[in-house]
């Protein structure tokens, strides 16, 4: 049997934050309360426990003192979160219910504006993944899913303490290539300067969404643009394409070499006519575009170094072609350092307040 505790009726759509008391989970709770704020939208508090499996006459006779048990201490951890909440003068409604919490937040997805999860770790390497709810709640939500990652502290002004993104294939030691081919303009707005970071990739300060030639990939960009002009940031499209044909290892062939503009136009074309749309739809959002020799995981992985936000579709419909939780995307989740913004393309969203 199902075991829910709903400390209010209220499902007006707002802001969906699962709670677990972990570090991860504080960070989602901060970010979601401050768009909450921000947008005037409900905050929406979900807590859930496991059901043990058990085979023991004995503990089979325990198990609803367990349940009750559980309920109760998930939902003392959702109410002082919820109290703070209040606090900051925001609406909050509570869940605590038994079962997964990934598919708990899934299924929730479906009222929510906007969902947002902690990742854990510090994920410089490939091989530290995100958790399994941030991973299911980004592959399957029903709303836009915003995940939230470490901090990394740096006492310097002049140098990041996230490092070079590394090749997921390779050692620490090699570190994924990258090359700005073509850009629309200088950047009109001022950036801070860091020893570790190239110039062609120092995004700070903007929101960076990246971008292929797909049919869909105009819906990740105008809600980027969306979001940019929620937080007064400048907008950068980004496109990457591996464009040596022998994936940057061995000379090009002359045939290939003079096939590269034409390769790289299919790109720079779809990437000025989406800037020209968001330029008209949002006039008050700074936006430019850059197109990059690279993968499209590494060149958006090193962008999330500096970028305020990375927005990215999903499901192969947006964002970059065949943008699948296990390809692309999970390779820029996994790795990246600033909070990502992860679109589902199969239907619309807004992040407008109405």
């Amino acid at each position: 049997m199902s075991h829910a505790h709903e400390a209010s009726s209220s499902r007006v759509p707002g802001v969906l934050v699962g709670i677990d008391g972990s570090a991860g989970s504080e960070r989602a709770f901060k970010v979601g309360l401050m768009i909450a704020r921000q947008r005037e939208w409900p905050l929406r508090l979900i807590g859930t426990f496991i059901r043990p499996v058990v085979t023991d006459d004995y503990y089979v006779r325990q198990l609803d003192q367990y349940r009750s048990e559980a309920a109760s201490s998930v939902q003392d951890l959702l109410d002082s979160y919820s109290a703070r909440a209040v606090e900051a003068g925001v609406e909050v409604t509570t869940r605590t219910a038994e079962g997964d919490a990934g598919a708990t937040l899934v299924d929730e997805s479906s009222d929510a504006r906007i969902a947002v999860v902690g990742k854990r770790g510090r994920n410089r390497f490939a091989g530290r993944f995100l958790g399994s709810v941030s991973a299911k709640l980004t592959a399957h939500a029903h709303c836009p899913t915003l995940v939230v990652p470490e901090r990394w502290e740096s006492g310097s002004e002049t140098e990041l303490l996230a490092q070079h993104q590394d090749r997921p294939d390779a050692e620490a030691a090699h570190e994924e290539p990258v090359t700005l081919m073509e850009e629309s303009g200088a950047r009109e707005h001022s950036r801070r300067s860091f020893a570790n970071v190239t110039d062609a990739l120092n995004f700070d300060s903007e929101i960076v969404v990246g971008v292929d030639v797909g049919d869909r990939a105009a819906d990740v960009v105008h809600l980027a643009a969306e979001a940019a002009e929620l937080v007064d940031s400048p907008l950068t499209l980004v496109s990457a394409a591996p464009l040596n044909a022998q994936g940057h290892w061995y000379p090009n062939t002359v045939e290939h070499n003079l096939e590269l503009p034409n390769l790289r136009r299919r790109y720079t074309d779809h990437l000025e006519a989406l800037t020209q749309e968001v330029a008209a739809k949002s006039a008050g959002v700074p936006v430019r575009w850059q197109f990059f020799d690279g993968s499209p995981a590494g060149v958006l992985s090193e962008a999330s170094r500096t970028a305020a936000l990375l927005v990215i579709g999903t499901r192969g419909h947006g964002g970059f072609a065949g943008l699948l939780l296990g390809s692309v995307s999970q390779a820029v989740l996994n790795r990246a350092v600033s909070p990502v913004l992860v679109i589902p393309t199969h239907k619309p969203h807004r992040l407008r307040r109405h």
